[in-house]
Parts: C-alpha cells; structure tokens; sequence
C-alpha cells in the first residue's frame, strides 16, 4: 500500500476514499485502525518501515516532525523545541 502511495494519483485515491484504497491490500483490520487513527508509533511498534510510513504521513498531511511529535507524546511545538531546523513544519 505504502508503495502505490508513491504515485500522485495513488495519493489522490486514498484521500478520496481511505477506506476503499486500503481494501485493496491485504490489512488486517488492526493496521487498517492504526492507519485510520493515525497512530504512527504503532504503525512502528507493528512493524512498519519508517519510510514506508513517510508514505503515509505524506498523504495524510503529516510530515516527519509531526510524526515525531506523535510518536514521542509531544505538542509540536514542544517537539520543535527539541530540534535545530528553524521554519520546520
């Protein structure tokens, strides 16, 4: 899934209608919940790449920093805090 996700139209599909993309690849209905919830430390804990997972994060609007900021129970602010790149988003 996280492939097809490398396509523009691909990415499209799946913000059309998440649910009829990810039923097109062989989720368990658990991953299909993480990705729903958009619970990305489970997403990890379950065994997911973390550069599939960017896949993900891009088409949901979530970019690595906010991931992070997730994964790491933070604010983003707070999470950005902790980082050197001002302007990061």
């Amino acid at each position: 899934m996280c492939t097809a996700l490398c396509s523009p139209a691909e990415r499209e599909a799946f913000k059309r209608d998440e649910e009829a993309f990810m039923s097109r690849f062989s989720l368990t209905e658990d991953e299909k919940n993480l990705i729903r919830k958009r619970d990305f430390a489970g997403l990890i804990e379950a065994g997911m790449n973390i550069y599939a997972m960017l896949k993900v994060g891009s088409a949901t609007g979530n970019s690595l920093y906010r991931m992070g900021a997730q994964m790491r129970g933070e604010s983003y602010e707070d999470f950005l805090k902790t980082r050197n790149i001002s302007g990061a988003v």
